[in-house]
């Protein structure tokens, strides 16, 4: 190859626009070489399309009538014979183009008006794959094209593909960036729609857990009613005979009628009504102790120092009622001794539910026992405590265990239930109280709920 053709291919493989993406540089620097170094006036780049059925210009120059682009495009129905040619994806040298086999059709069309005498057209290809040409276009007299020629208009058409390389990587980039920016913005807007939604969650568990504290002091207020009106009855009652005892005594007195024997039945009699009023005043007292206590825990979220045993009995005193009303046999394990600093308001609650969900559910009207029987049990091993509620009433099937602890889940809908209790209660347990739930429960073998939580003494 001459040195003047290699001084130029030299020159467009080192320049920045082969590889910067613009194939539009690129198009007009490679064309310009063309026309430099075959010393012709008009060149192009042709891109193949529709499968080859058609070709169109995507740059055409032509010094010699000032022109550096033109919107053609040829279709293989018109011209059959050249598209046969490029078919073979070889450089086509047409040294006499009016009379060589593969551009002839252009004679009368074409090579006459525009005083084309020889072409040369070279395959661009990309990728292995032949996607269009160089055509290299001489006018005047007729010319054979060089070996070094062809060579050097096919090395040009190689640097085009590496251009439309580079234009696909750069778009390829750009559409990166934008993606990335994109994705940036609606990570954001996502992250922003995510915290929105988390805090109205929270807002939302805040309140059913406020719903559930209430319906649990619910359940110890229609408990503690019914409790206290008893002992309340009977030391009304009692009071009541021995106010009648005394107006009786007094009007003996009155009518000097008294008599020593009546005065020691007087004095019988009102020490025993007295006496019993007081128990049951004193009992009363205590249930409003319990209550107060176990009231004022559940609506207080403060750390506190307890002891396990003592405090799980005083929520357990006004729930005894509901359990009566529904012959409830209760018995209770709850050794004396276990001190520990956490949420009395949170265990409070916590028992609270399970006792109910007991009365609710263990014991249907359509299930017969014995005896129906639960127990409370508390106590301490190794550095976990524990509360547990086991009963003997219709279980739990095993599929159902983690069900149960779903939201909204429940089979007493029509009861009124709202399948939140055991959400809510699971929820307490292992974020607030940092700890876990077994539960343990076949058919027709009861159920045990079992709370453990870490012993801070």
């Amino acid at each position: 190859m001459r040195d003047e053709l290699e001084t130029i291919l030299l020159q467009v493989s080192k320049s920045p626009d082969i590889d910067e993406g613009s194939l539009d540089n690129a198009s007009r620097l490679i064309v310009d070489s063309v026309c430099e170094g075959l010393q012709i006036t008009r060149a192009g780049i042709w891109l193949l399309q529709d499968e080859s059925a058609h070709i169109s210009c995507a740059l055409l120059i032509d010094k010699g009538n000032n022109l550096d682009h033109e919107s053609l495009k040829l279709s293989r129905v018109d011209f059959p014979e050249y598209f046969a040619a490029l078919d073979t994806e070889r450089s086509i040298a047409a040294h006499d183009a009016k009379t060589d086999p593969a551009t002839f059709e252009f004679a009368d069309v074409y090579l006459g008006p525009l005083g084309i005498s020889s072409m040369l057209d070279v395959p661009i290809r990309h990728r292995g794959r032949m996607i269009g040409i160089i055509c290299c276009e001489h006018q005047g007299e007729q010319r054979t094209w060089q070996p070094d020629e062809l060579v050097f208009a096919s090395s040009l058409a190689d640097l085009y593909g590496r251009a439309v390389s580079a234009k696909e990587r750069a778009d390829y980039q750009q559409l990166l960036l934008d993606a990335n920016q994109n994705l940036e913005q609606k990570v954001k807007e996502r992250t922003h729609e995510l915290q929105s939604t988390l805090e109205t969650l929270r807002g939302a568990q805040d309140k059913l857990v406020e719903a559930e504290k209430m319906a649990a002091l619910g359940n110890l207020v229609a408990g503690v009613a019914h409790e206290v009106n008893t002992p309340l009855g009977i030391a009304l009652t009692s009071v009541s005979h021995c106010w009648e005892e005394l107006l009786i005594i007094k009007k003996a007195y009155d009518q000097q009628e008294l008599t020593e024997q009546a005065l020691i039945d007087f004095l019988s009699v009102s020490k025993d009504g007295l006496r019993m009023a007081e128990d049951n005043l004193v009992r009363a007292a205590q249930l409003i102790q319990d209550f107060k206590r176990t009231a004022a825990d559940q609506t207080s979220n403060e750390r506190e120092e307890i002891d396990l045993g003592s405090y799980v009995g005083q929520v357990i005193n006004p729930l005894k009622p509901m359990l009566r009303k529904q012959q409830i046999h209760l018995d209770v394990e709850l050794p004396i001794g276990t001190i520990i600093e956490t949420y009395p308001g949170i265990i409070a609650q916590l028992v609270t539910n399970l006792i109910s969900n007991v009365q609710r559910h263990a014991f249907p009207k359509t299930y017969t026992t014995a005896r129906n029987e639960l127990v409370v049990s508390c106590g301490q091993h190794e550095q976990e405590c524990f509360v547990a509620v086991a009963d003997n009433g219709i279980g739990i099937a095993p599929d159902l265990h983690k069900k149960v602890f779903e939201p909204f889940y429940t089979t007493a809908r029509d009861a009124g239930g709202t399948g939140l209790g055991l959400p809510i209660f699971y929820n307490l347990v292992t974020q607030k109280l940092q700890g876990r739930i077994e539960l343990s429960s076949e058919p027709d073998h009861g159920t045990t709920f079992t709370i453990w939580f870490p012993a801070q003494n």
